[in-house]
Order: C-alpha cells, then structure tokens, then sequence
C-alpha cells in the first residue's frame, strides 16, 4: 500500500513537471511572437557531443588550441549572436554584437545579473563581494567603494614610484654595450601590481618585488639579512598561492555547472592561505574604527571600508575581490603592453618621443600630465583592445526579456530570452570583428585611435552601472610605469621574437601572456 502512494505521488509529481513546462513553454512562445523575435543561428549538438567539447576546453594545455581563436571564435563565424545547448539540456546564448551588450549592461540593465552561479564559481576565495553579488548587496558594495574610487587622484603616486623604482632594480643594469640581461618582465609586473594594490588597501607593501630578489640571491645573503628575507617568504608564497587560485577558478567556470569538478587539496590550501593573509589586516583596520586610533599610518581602503563595517568575512571578501582585481587585470594589461613594445620598434621610438617631450626627467610625473598624454592613452586603448584583460564573460536573465538583433536568417530580429538563461559574451572577439574594426582589425596600430571609436564596440572594462569601477586606478597605475621604462631605457627587443610572435594566452580571472616578456633592454644615456 505504501509503495502504491508513493508511485502515485511520483507519477502525479512528473505529470506537474510536464504540464507546468508544456505551459511554459507555450507562455514563452507568445511572449517571443508578442515581440517580434526570432532564434539566433543554433549550434546546439547531440548531447554525447557536448562532453567532446568540454573535454576539449579541459585538454588545452595539451593539445595546444587557444580557448579563444580556436574554440569561442569558430562558434562565431556564423553570426555575432548564436544559440547553443548544454549537454545538461540547459539554452545558452552567446554574442559579440554590441547593441546586445549595450542592453544586458546598461539599458536593459535590470533584466540581467552576474547570477549564482558565478558566486558558486568564485566563492571559495571570494565570498560574497562586489563581483559575485548582485541586488542589494552589489549596491551596497558599490557604494562602500565608490567614494574611494571616485577621487581625481585615487593613485597614491609615492608608492607606484617606490614600486616602479623596486621594479627598475629588479631588473639591473646594463651588462654589455649598455643591454640588460635577458629578462622576463611578466613576475616582475604581477609583483608590482601586488605590491602596489596591497599598499592602497593594507597600508603596506607586500614587498613582493624585493622577496623575489632575495630569492634569487639566496646565496648572496650576508646573516644580517636573513630573517628580513625570512619574513619575505610568505608574500612569495602569497604569489605562487594567488596563481593556484587563479588557475583553479577559471576551470570552474569553464565547467559552467560542473564548476564543482574543479577542484583539489592544493586549491583549498592556497585559498585559505591567501585568506590568512588578509585576516591580520582585516583585524587591524577593525581595530582602528573601533578605536579611532590610526598608529600614524596612512589611511587606507580597508580602514575606510571597516567604518563602514566590521563583519570580519564582508571585510575579508571585499579585500579580497579588489586585490585580485588590482593585481591581476593592470599586470596582465602591462604583460600586453610591453611585449607590444617590443614586436612594434616604430610604436616604441614613437610613444618614447611624447613621453620625453610631455615628462620631463625633472620634473615629477602627475596624475593631470598621465591623463593628458594622448599617444599613451591611445597606445593603451590599442592594447586592451586585442588584448582585454577579461576577455570572457557573462550574465543570467532574472525575467522574460530580449536583447535587440541577432535572431532570423539576417540576424536583425530580436531575440527572446528566457528567465534564468545564461548569456555568454566576449570582448575578445568583439574587439577583432573586421565589420566593426575594418579590414586591418587584427594588426596593432594605436593611430586608430585618433578616429573616433563607438562607444559599445569597445568595452575593456564593460560599462553601464557596472563599469570596472577601478578603470581609472589601473590606467594611471600602468601608464606610469610605462612612463617611468621608457625614460630609462630607449631600446627594447625580444629575446625569443618567434616564442613572442605566438601570443600564447594565459587564462585565469584575466589574460596575460602565457610565455612571459622575455626581452633585453638598452639603458638610455644621460
């Protein structure tokens, strides 16, 4: 008898399934017809299919593709908007049409969220924080940061100084006829941001550049300097966990749903590392609001947050989230740009000349005059233009709504979305289409830049309420650096330039080069 009640309540159980989705589905069909909308070009597969292609996005390092131009973009070689199934059945749209992007990001705004599963994804190290949230407690981070972050002079310019000057050392003086040894500029530029990045939100330095210095002078230390570089060792470990981290992440959300594959012993152990590392100044910052004691140092982003709040695991996310953000995106914006530099010999001689005429060597280098130096800036929008340093994205529809083109045979028609469907989108791939760039797309010439660009089709830092709120901290972060090179050194060349013409990606939260800088440079007489 009771397993007769137990089948009726499972067939009765089934059968609602089947009705509720059957009304659904009739229910999004007149929505769709109401608004005139049609599907995208559909490249779903059988279902066994499906487990191919996720096998060939975990096996990249072995076979070599490029996740990018040799996955995402065949799926794009069709149209600018496509429609795609999941081997789990779930509808996945995906696009690279800037009135698309221009709706879910700003005026569509509302219809659209990072979802849950991003924060299923990236909470491990994240938590619940600025960028794994939405609703009222991403408007509530939002405006916890947006004070800090509005500022003219948001830089702190003493400690980008420091750090740019730790970096110069880092890399030596000239050995022969006045050229560097060969160097890899790539750990050097995660050690600045990191450096850089943990003294706008501790206060103080991780001293990342100097550990790695010591560590490669491990048998030049004189006894005095030991336990100096005894306490270094943990901002290397502090590195080496961050990249684990990083790596680990974006597998997770290669997986999509399955983001819970990913995932092992040395993943947990740098992550609650990394957290340790943070749980000293969470605890001092807390310590001051409570006090009002600042012990004579400066004020930083933490203190200002911890005014705010003193929920230890709010702090700890939130820190959290800035300083990959900080580190992570304006180094890998950095790694780009210099190996830009040293493929483009014209565009070096060329920005080298502005930055010596615009930055004179005696005079201090200022927020005003970096903002105002218009080949920079134009050699910069170059870089994040091929080189975006998130190039993979998306968001989730919270309600029935459409997105403007991409549906019928000519792609003009709007395109139904239906609630809880992911929306995939890459700025990578938007910013090479030749019908929006021009034939010459895929070639790096910043003199682009002195036309106009529409405002959709480029979106380094996406836009609408969302906008990278830090655009502005990385910008002048990485522009004075490269100011700070390009007066001390007036040559630059690739040690491997066949190794460099690869651009290898390397993907984790960002996109950096996979194979490093390795160049040598020639010191500037005088």
């Amino acid at each position: 008898m009771v397993a007769l009640q137990v089948g009726v309540l499972v067939a009765a159980y089934i059968a609602y399934k089947v009705i509720r989705s059957f009304i659904e589905t009739r229910r999004f069909k007149a929505f769709a017809e109401q608004h005139g909308c049609e599907n995208p070009l559909d490249l779903s597969e059988p279902w066994h299919n499906s487990f191919g292609r996720i096998r060939r996005i975990m096996n990249l390092k072995k076979t070599g593709e490029d996740i990018l131009d040799d996955i995402i973009a065949e799926d794009f070689r069709g149209a600018a908007t496509i429609q795609r199934k999941g081997f789990e059945g779930s509808l996945i749209t995906s696009t690279v049409e800037p009135a698309n992007l221009q709706a879910f990001l700003a005026t569509q705004f509302e219809d659209f969220e990072t979802g849950r599963l991003r924060y299923l994804q990236l909470s491990p190290i994240l938590g619940k924080s600025i960028f794994t949230s939405d609703g009222a407690f991403w408007a509530h981070s939002r405006a916890l940061f947006r004070p800090q972050f509005s500022r003219d002079n948001i830089n702190d310019l003493d400690a980008t100084d420091k750090a740019a000057h730790a970096l110069i050392t880092a890399i030596g003086s000239g050995v022969a006829a006045g050229w560097t040894r060969d160097v890899d500029l790539s750990p050097m530029f995660f050690n600045f941001t990191l450096d850089t990045a943990s003294d706008f939100l501790f206060g103080e330095s991780a001293e990342s550049q100097a550990a790695m210095m010591a560590a490669q002078k491990e048998g030049e230390r004189s006894p005095g300097a030991i336990q100096s570089a005894g306490a270094q060792a943990g901002t290397q470990q502090f590195r080496h966990d961050f990249e684990i981290v990083g790596e680990q992440l974006i597998s997770r959300i290669r997986l999509f749903s399955m983001y819970w594959l990913a995932d092992s012993i040395s993943f947990r152990r740098a992550v609650a590392r990394v957290k340790r590392f943070t749980e000293h100044y969470v605890q001092a910052a807390v310590n001051t609001a409570q006090t009002g004691k600042v012990e004579g140092k400066k004020e930083t982003l933490l203190a200002r947050l911890a005014a705010e709040t003193q929920d230890r695991s709010e702090l700890r996310n939130q820190t959290l989230a800035i300083l990959f953000a900080g580190r992570d995106t304006t180094a890998s914006l950095l790694g780009w740009a210099f190996l830009r530099l040293a493929l483009h010999p014209e565009v070096f001689e060329k920005l080298r000349s502005v930055i010596l005429k615009d930055f004179a060597s005696d005079e201090p280098i200022t927020f005003a005059k970096l903002k105002d130096c218009r080949y920079l800036r134009h050699f910069l929008n170059e870089v994040l233009r091929l080189h975006p340093t998130v190039p993979i994205n998306g968001r989730t529809a919270i309600k029935d709504t459409t997105l403007p083109v991409g549906g019928g045979p000519d792609q003009k028609s709007p395109i139904a979305i239906r609630k809880g469907q992911a929306i995939g989108f890459s700025v990578y791939i938007m910013h090479r289409r030749k019908d929006l760039w021009g034939e010459d797309a895929l070639e790096f010439k910043p003199e682009r830049w002195e036309e106009r660009i529409p405002a959709w089709q480029f979106l380094p830092f996406l836009g609408g309420p969302r906008v990278c709120i830090g655009q502005t901290f990385a910008l002048i972060e990485a522009s004075y650096l490269i100011v700070r090179m390009l007066r001390r050194y007036d040559g630059m060349e690739p040690v491997d330039e066949a190794v460099m013409l690869r651009m290898r990606k390397g993907l984790g939260l960002t996109m950096w080069p996979r194979d490093g800088v390795n160049v040598r440079l020639h010191e500037a007489s005088g």
